[in-house]
């Protein structure tokens, strides 16, 4: 076919307009209505499609940039191969608003770093639970939390994390890990729902796999305020 554009001869189609112009124009109007009809109505249809969306759909990121700058953690193998080892430092985008934060993980801060998959159940249970304790709860001086959202899997149960966290009113700093989850994989890839604590040296102290309950969570918590002020 082509592409030059067609020649029309202006003068039959001026003819035609009028002596068809009583039922053309009738015609016409009926396809303007129709059409009129046919926009207003995909014009609903959209805006309850985008307002579906939007409820189900959290207000932050989901993955994005994420890096580690250190050498990566042993793979956490059934036991806490990472601990005395130092800490990579870590940057990332944080879930809120995608702003790239950094953890310095020698800065003199112990810091509890908590990493979530919203499709793992046990992780669903853990995320309210400490985020409850959290709430009702002051950590202790020189102590910080910080959650890492990975193993993001779009279209998989409870997406997106990032309404997850905002349903549950997660109360600290959340980074988002990497498409390829680098964070995770480099603090040693424990299982889910899993907890590393990290001295104000950088040094690895503790390496956790599984649900933690408000008594261990607590105790935790209270070996990493020992931690700070030592």
């Amino acid at each position: 076919m082509s592409n030059r554009p067609r020649r029309v001869n202006p003068q039959p189609a001026r003819l035609q307009a009028r002596e068809g112009q009583g039922s053309e124009s009738g015609r016409s109007r009926w396809l303007v209505w129709g059409g009129l009809a046919a926009v207003v109505l995909i014009a609903v249809v959209v805006g309850v499609a985008v307002a579906q969306t939007s409820s189900d759909s959290g207000s932050g990121i989901e993955t994005g940039f994420a890096e580690l700058i250190g050498q990566p953690l042993p793979p956490h193998d059934g036991t806490p191969t990472g601990v005395g080892q130092p800490a990579p430092l870590i940057r990332a985008q944080l879930m809120e608003d995608g702003a790239v934060a950094q953890v310095d993980t020698d800065d003199g801060t112990v810091r509890l770093i908590g990493f979530f998959a919203h499709w793992c159940p046990h992780c669903q249970r853990e995320v309210p639970r400490v985020s409850s304790w959290l709430t009702d709860n002051e950590l202790p001086g020189g102590v910080e939390v910080v959650a890492v959202s990975t193993s993001v899997e779009p279209g998989g149960p409870n997406y997106p994390p990032s309404a997850w966290f905002e349903r549950e009113d997660w109360p600290t700093p959340v980074m988002v890990d990497s498409e390829d989850s680098a964070v995770w994989t480099g603090y040693g890839s424990g299982g889910f729902p899993y907890w590393v604590m990290v001295d104000g040296d950088g040094t690895v102290l503790e390496q956790h796999t599984g649900e933690l309950d408000d008594a261990q969570f607590s105790a935790m918590v209270e070996r990493a305020g020992s931690a700070a002020a030592a």
